[in-house]
């Protein structure tokens, strides 16, 4: 039938996500503050405080081995509120409070490879590109934690945008931190919003351009296990694509993006942003000069090459525009976006998502160092990533994932459904499940089930394909969804 529905991840493999943490290089020495640069933590306006993210690190000492010799940046992690200033456009400011946070950075192994994940925003993912080698993975770093250092802000404007400076009292002190900060209103799920940065994707998303940038994208909407609709946004764009820049043993690239959400008026109702820099991966643990095969694994990893997040819309009709940039080269995808509300009255089932990757549920440390708010596509133990980009070749895996939602208790057990593939230009049916009846014992919240299934598409010819997804009940109501495909 050419179709297998997963309940495991079958050659995933689980591993702790050991990652460094930096950030923007603020001062070297003690008392010496230098010029900083992007970085994907941003300050944090939290009425009535601004929260600075900072790392400390002590970059003196160092070893000698039988054939090299050794840079060995230690973590400074005993500091205390005593041992801060931060000068706001040059003056100083009475620091509330210092604490001590874990990055969210982890290692993630998949049916493909392994790649590292980050998350800066409360839904927002960043994914590198798949590493090397697939069982071991690459150099071992460790995770940095980072100083969130909170003051109460003098009165400005809105709009205004103001210095940081940050000064630890320690000797041979390195620190990392941003350096400035603006006065305007938005969710930690849009810190672009406001800046300069941020206006020039605004600009370039209302343009019609496509940009040097190519960009992909996906969007599905899910309940999965909450009470509200999510939609799903899952973006894709090639890594070397990005303009990058080796200064010794640093690294220094940056990926922004942007979404846009206007309802049928042209209202815009919601937004998102995020930026990922190579900055957190600027620390250096090892021999002088450095092994290039290392320099070069830092480099993929640090790069990402896709970003998934999730917004909450009311039922509508939609236009989502998203921007990426590096900085210099923008690439611009819109796509139109209908949410459909919640049937309680009947049989229904949520938009069909297209997926080649998936993994164990994560547990513990792995699990913790997500995005906190993110809700991930779970079936049966197993958790799907959504496809940025839906070109697949043959060899790939390809699983639809989609919900079914069951219009009361009473029905629980009537519901099948039935997966076609089909020539999206002939109309052909190539690939047909039959009807199957729902086996899942896992019913979620607003009754959803969850199914994931992997249709077998390598010897489908390369072409564009629509693959539907039918769901009936034994009253003989029938609902369907789709999604189109291309096989290269």
């Amino acid at each position: 039938m050419g179709y297998r529905f997963l309940r495991a991840a079958r050659g995933a493999k689980r591993g702790a996500g050991l990652l460094v943490l930096g950030e923007m290089v603020c001062a070297v020495g003690p008392l010496l503050c230098l010029a900083q640069t992007e970085s994907p933590f941003a300050i944090r306006v939290e009425a009535p405080e601004v929260v600075v993210p900072v790392v400390v690190l002590d970059r003196t000492h160092f070893r000698m081995t039988q054939t090299a010799y050794e840079e060995l940046d230690e973590e400074v992690t005993d500091l205390a509120v005593s041992d801060f200033d931060v000068f706001e456009d040059g003056v100083k400011q009475s620091i509330e409070s210092v604490a001590l946070e874990l990055p969210r950075i982890r290692d993630v192994r998949d049916n493909i490879s392994h790649h590292i994940e980050n998350a800066f925003t409360p839904r927002g993912v960043w994914a590198s590109p798949d590493l090397w080698p697939q069982a071991g993975g690459g150099p071992a770093v460790s995770p940095l934690a980072t100083y969130l250092v909170s003051y109460v802000p003098p009165p400005s404007s809105g709009g205004s945008c103001h210095r940081i400076r940050v000064r630890v009292r320690r000797r041979h002190a390195t620190v990392y931190a941003r350096d400035e900060y603006c006065n305007v209103k938005h969710p930690l799920s849009d810190p672009i919003g406001g800046t300069r940065l941020g206006k020039a994707m605004e600009d370039f998303a209302e343009s019609g351009q496509a940009g040097e940038l190519p960009v992909s994208m996906q969007v599905g909407s899910f309940f999965g296990n909450t009470e509200v609709r999510h939609v799903d946004v899952a973006v894709e764009f090639p890594g070397s694509a990005v303009k990058r820049k080796w200064v010794g043993v640093n690294l220094y690239a940056m990926v922004a993006v942007l979404g846009v959400v206007r309802d049928k008026k042209g209202e815009v109702v919601a937004r998102f942003s995020d930026m990922a820099s190579s900055l957190p991966w600027n620390f250096y643990r090892g021999p002088i000069p450095p092994d290039r095969d290392f320099l070069k694994y830092w480099e993929t990893a640090g790069i990402p090459t896709r970003y998934e997040t999730q917004m909450e819309l009311a039922p509508g009709e939609y236009d989502l525009r998203v921007v990426v940039t590096d900085g210099e080269k923008f690439g611009r995808v819109e796509v139109p976006v209908k949410v459909d509300g919640a049937h309680v009255d009947r049989l229904s089932v949520g938009d069909v998502i297209l997926c080649n990757r998936f993994h164990e549920v994560l547990e513990g440390a792995q699990a913790a160092a997500g995005a906190p708010k993110y809700v991930p596509l779970v079936s049966e133990g197993v958790e799907f990533m959504p496809a940025g980009d839906t070109r697949f070749a043959r060899g790939e895996r390809l699983v639809s994932y989609f919900e079914i939602y069951e219009p009361s208790a009473r029905a629980m057990g009537s519901a099948n459904f039935q997966i076609r593939i089909v020539d999206a230009k002939s109309g052909a049916v190539k690939m047909d499940t039959g009807r199957r009846s729902v086996e899942s014992d896992i019913r979620l919240k607003n009754r959803a089930i969850p199914i994931a299934a992997e249709m077998a598409i390598d010897k489908l010819l390369p072409g564009e394909y629509v693959l539907e997804v039918e769901a009936s009940d034994t009253e003989g109501r029938v609902t369907a969804k789709q999604a189109s495909f291309v096989i290269e």
